[in-house]
C-alpha cells in the first residue's frame, strides 16, 4: 500500500465519522452557550460573586483601598505650620 491510499483511507473514515454526526444531530436544536458552560462549571460559594460584581476582581479592590487607607493615615500624620 502507498502512502497517498494510506491518507485517501484516513480522509474516508473521517469523513465518514463527521457525516454520521451530522445524521445524528440534524433536527436536534442547539442549546444556547450559557447552558453549554454552565453544566462544565459548578457553581460553588467561591466562584459564585454577588450579582453585578462577576467582572471585579475584589483582590485588587482590596489592595487599593489598604493603599488609599496608608496613604490616608501618612496625610494625617503631616502637620502643616
Amino acid at each position: 500500500m502507498t502512502t497517498a491510499l494510506i491518507i485517501a483511507i484516513i480522509a474516508g473514515i473521517i469523513l465518514v465519522a463527521i457525516l454520521i454526526e451530522y445524521w445524528l444531530k440534524r433536527g436536534k436544536p442547539k442549546r444556547p452557550l450559557a447552558v453549554r458552560m454552565k453544566q462544565g462549571m459548578p457553581e460553588t460559594s467561591e466562584t459564585k460573586k454577588p450579582l453585578g460584581m462577576e467582572a471585579t476582581d475584589l483582590d485588587i479592590v482590596e489592595r487599593a483601598q489598604k493603599t488609599s487607607e496608608i496613604a490616608e493615615r501618612k496625610s494625617k500624620q503631616v502637620k502643616f505650620r
